[in-house]
């Protein structure tokens, strides 16, 4: 009875360490609210840390919330500990980006990968224009990973 006792409890501790559970908090929950107060456009990208699509967009992501800062919000959203926007937005697919007008309605929404100069379009054409240049990051600088060949184009 030990040795069985034993065994559970190592292959508890062993799942935990495989499978670790990131609802738990150790990845940021969005207040939604807090951000919509703001009243500037936001764009929330719903992934996982493991997506690969989602790994291609994080360095597009940083560059733009790095250029619209302090004219729009450019986060991740974790869908693990973001459950609940998951089922308000009716997340589908990761990546899905979704475009917020700064009184919260839904601008545009785009499952898969999106290119920085789409991104700066989508913007524009809700009236907002970069703070800087980072928006525009020269080919030479950007990172050679490929979109991979699964993810559907943007609409």
């Amino acid at each position: 009875m030990k040795r069985l006792s034993l065994c559970i409890a190592l292959g508890l501790a062993l799942a935990l360490l495989v499978y670790p559970d990131h609802s738990a908090g150790s990845e940021p929950r969005i207040n939604l609210q807090a951000l919509l107060g703001k009243k500037v456009p936001i764009l929330l990208e719903f992934g996982r840390g493991w997506c690969i699509p989602c790994k291609y967009m994080k360095p597009i992501l940083d560059d733009m919330a790095a250029a619209y800062s302090g004219k729009a919000i450019v986060l991740t959203v974790d869908m693990d500990a973001n459950k609940d926007l998951v089922r308000e937005f009716r997340i589908r697919m990761m990546p899905t980006q979704v475009f917020l007008s700064p009184d919260g309605k839904e601008f545009f929404r785009n499952e898969g990968t999106l290119e920085r100069e789409r991104i700066k379009k989508i913007f524009l054409d809700m009236g907002v224009i970069a703070s800087s240049n980072q928006g525009s990051v020269p080919a030479q600088q950007q990172a050679p990973v490929q979109a991979p060949a699964h993810a559907p184009a943007s609409r």
